[in-house]
């Protein structure tokens, strides 16, 4: 309700129909509201949005990481960390027809002048176990055994992120284990170096997985499936044969162990 400040003709603070009166800076002002508010909701913008989403989501998730890895930067840039991520990987998010795809190997989460370390690939075992081995980077001729090697998960199937507890660098391997829902989950990971004077290295992406997967021909296999396999191939076989038949089965070989092979006649 709008309330008159000096008779019919003044001033009025408030609401009236569509208008509303208030003072800024010691002068009476009037604004009015919009009857609609056009907020059409095309292919185009929600690719837009689902493009900004992703990268606060991710920066969401990453937040730990960013502060032991961009904290300076983003200081020094007046920003949080959160949006120095998104300036510096907005890149890396792209929309195409398919879908929103993200260059997760070409993902800054560290920048700094710590010795960072080599890592070798993850191996995966059960129990959502992964040990990522690393060694000394020969390119940086000091570096302290004591700097904290640290290790980030970001899983695309879950929306969720992980930094994991850290490992000093003399122990040339960092083991961890993820909850029980990531089973089964592709994960993507993330390794930095932050030394004693709180210096964080430039991060390395480690590579991708399947939480208790190994991987073989580019396919994620489960951790049991050889075993199962096995099972399931000597149940079909047949139990009966013995010992002598195999070996009738196999290539004879020569004295000196190679394969025999008998030449066809012409």
């Amino acid at each position: 309700m709008g309330k008159l400040l000096q008779g019919i003709n003044g001033p009025f603070i408030g609401k009236v129909g569509t208008n509303v009166g208030y003072v800024w800076k010691n002068k009476p002002c009037v604004r009015t509201y919009r009857k609609e508010v056009h907020y059409p909701n095309t292919a185009d913008q929600q690719r837009e949005r689902d493009w900004f989403v992703s990268m606060v989501r991710f920066a969401a998730q990453a937040r730990q990481a960013l502060v032991l890895g961009v904290h300076k930067q983003a200081e020094v840039a007046s920003m949080t960390e959160g949006n120095y991520f998104i300036n510096k990987n907005k890149e890396y998010f792209q929309q195409s027809n398919e879908g929103l795809v993200i260059d997760y190997a070409r993902l800054l989460l560290a920048a700094g002048p710590a010795a960072d370390v080599v890592f070798h690939d993850a191996v995966f075992r059960e129990h959502q176990t992964v040990s990522i081995d690393f060694d000394k980077n020969t390119l940086f001729s000091r570096a302290s055994s004591d700097d904290k090697v640290y290790v980030f998960a970001y899983s695309p199937d879950l929306k969720r992120g992980m930094l994991v507890s850290p490992a000093e660098r003399r122990k040339k391997n960092i083991t961890f284990q993820l909850p029980e829902d990531w089973s089964g989950a592709e994960i993507h990971l993330y390794g930095f170096v932050v030394d004693r004077e709180g210096r964080p290295s430039n991060s390395t992406y480690i590579g991708a997985g399947r939480v208790d997967h190994y991987s073989e021909g580019g396919n994620y296999i489960p951790l049991n499936k050889s075993w199962m396999d096995f099972v399931e191939m000597a149940n079909q076989a047949n139990l009966s044969t013995t010992s002598d038949q195999i070996a009738e089965s196999l290539p004879s070989t020569s004295d000196e162990g190679s394969a025999h092979v008998e030449t066809p006649p012409e």
